[in-house]
């Protein structure tokens, strides 16, 4: 048995899902079979770095167009100091200039190649660019040896000049090479040695087909949007078992997506070909009953589904001192969907009842952090209100007294699951999904009455009702250490322990589906 996961993301900005994935990888971490993670785009060291720091190991993580080659490891094995004395002699370089992260050859006053160093792996290196008259024409980049090399041209866009990718060569460990990608417009194609010319969607299939998958194997899609892989992996697993985790809500009512309405384009393509699914996956009970509503409602087939939440709390969290008097902690990104204006607003209102309520809002833009700052500017509110960007946030949720979120669903909520285990009291919308798992009224906190005519209309009511909220919570303090440690409790519900063996019994085929309604 092998499960293979589709996909790791190469070139893209990192969200919740690829948090859920470091979450399930620690718990896949002593599996007895091998976890293979997948990127159907070549990785950069940032994308295998971010990874690896989320808790997937490199020898686990396998590129689609290397497993062409015959050495498809990503691990490095390239010393710094090594390649530069073979480089300087063979392109009689003049001098050298050491920079952080890269070293720099020179003659003639001008650079002619640069050595990439690996942030990661000290002493090592990753690629190394070539440059003719100051004009990138080519770049090596490096596994155990050359993994590709990518050929440029320089050309002109509206911007001015640039390096125009037209070519890479992905090579075998004696040098030869394996295939050619060829670029032109938005087209891509593949040339191999004995002849073979693949699209894309060839390659892909391709793929699929050299790994050999047996009825015993399991490939995990994690991220169903991207249709280059889905129809590959439909029309050619064979027999192996099929698991879909449904990591965002899958039907949208009116005002419930500032981006979506009805069926969420990233599922389209599992509702219409459910039969071949053997599994999907949601985060909760609330969610397991709408999907089959929704499957059934289209007519489509209803496969298994599995209730496991996206991450699982390793231990809980407590503060070294007391936490911050009257402190609210906000972690998302900024986005338009997580409704951060209206925080700002009822952060406003409660603020001017209580002067000592301040709150900091943690969180990397999504191109709506100037709106916001605008917002806060206009209120004058800058003293109490602040945006931290984004923050290892392990240690942080202790040291605040509330989470607070008026986000318009959240799935499970990694950053809900983390505050809890972390004892704050919580504030959020009665919204669907996780909102209503973790923040129980009048336990931990209070989930405000919400209605989708505030996302269009006035949304003064809301938020008069989310500042009522704060200050009640803050009136009283024994309370509030009360619902601090019920947070503590809730916490224990989802430990990584209890959600270890629900993916081991999923993928040992060992899971009993439970009633949908």
């Amino acid at each position: 048995m092998a499960v293979y996961i589709f996909t790791l993301m190469s070139g893209y900005v990192f969200s919740g899902v690829d948090g859920a994935q470091g979450y399930r990888a620690r718990m896949l971490a002593d599996a007895p079979y091998p976890v293979r993670y997948i990127f159907t785009e070549p990785p950069t060291r940032r994308d295998l770095a971010f990874y690896g720091r989320a808790g997937i190991r490199t020898g686990q993580m396998l590129g689609m167009h290397q497993y062409f080659t015959d050495h498809p490891a990503l691990e490095l094995s390239g010393k710094a100091e090594e390649k530069l004395e073979e480089l300087s002699a063979n392109l009689r370089a003049t001098a050298v200039e050491r920079k952080e992260h890269e070293i720099r050859l020179i003659r003639d006053g001008a650079i002619i190649a640069a050595i990439q160093l690996d942030g990661e792996q000290k002493g090592f290196y990753h690629s190394i660019h070539y440059y003719n008259q100051a004009k990138l024409v080519r770049t090596e980049v490096y596994t155990d040896g050359v993994a590709y090399v990518n050929y440029f041209v320089t050309a002109v866009s509206g911007q001015g000049m640039y390096a125009k990718l037209v070519r890479r060569t992905f090579y075998n460990r004696d040098g030869s090479a394996a295939c050619d990608q060829i670029f032109e417009g938005e087209k891509e194609w593949y040339l191999f040695p004995d002849g073979r010319r693949y699209t894309k969607q060839q390659l892909l299939t391709a793929f699929i087909r050299k790994l050999e998958l047996k009825e015993q194997d399991v490939i995990l899609l994690d991220r169903p949007a991207r249709f280059d892989f889905l129809q590959p992996i439909f029309s050619s697993k064979g027999k192996a078992r099929l698991i879909v985790i449904m990591h965002s809500g899958h039907y949208y009512e009116k005002g419930e997506d500032p981006y979506d309405l009805y069926l969420n384009k990233e599922y389209d393509y599992c509702f219409r070909y459910s039969e071949q699914i053997d599994t999907m996956v949601v985060s909760t009970q609330e969610q397991k009953r709408e999907l089959a509503e929704k499957l059934l409602e289209y007519r489509r087939s209803v496969p298994n589904i599995a209730v496991i939440p996206a991450g699982g709390i390793e231990c809980l969290r407590r503060p070294e001192g007391k936490r911050r008097p009257c402190s609210l902690i906000s972690v998302s990104r900024i986005d338009k969907r997580k409704r951060i204006d209206w925080l700002i607003k009822s952060v406003v209102k409660a603020h001017q009842v209580n002067p000592d309520i301040f709150i900091d809002i943690y969180g990397r833009d999504d191109g709506h952090l100037g709106e916001l700052k605008k917002l806060v500017s206009q209120n004058r509110a800058e003293s109490y209100i602040h945006f931290m960007g984004w923050a290892d946030m392990t240690e942080v949720y202790k040291n605040y007294q509330v989470y607070i979120t008026s986000s318009l669903w959240e799935t499970l909520g990694l950053s809900l699951m983390e505050a809890v285990a972390s004892g704050t009291a919580m504030i959020g919308l009665d919204v669907k999904y996780g909102n209503r798992l973790f923040i129980r009224s009048g336990e931990n906190g209070y989930r405000v009455d919400f209605h989708r005519d505030y996302v269009d209309g006035n949304d003064e009511e809301l938020t008069d009702a989310i500042a009522e909220t704060i200050l009640e919570l803050f009136a009283d303090e024994k309370r509030l250490e009360e619902y601090h440690q019920k947070s503590y409790e809730i916490a224990k519900e989802f430990s990584m322990d209890v959600i270890k063996e629900k993916w081991k019994d999923l993928l040992e085929k060992r899971l009993t589906a439970d009633p949908i309604f």
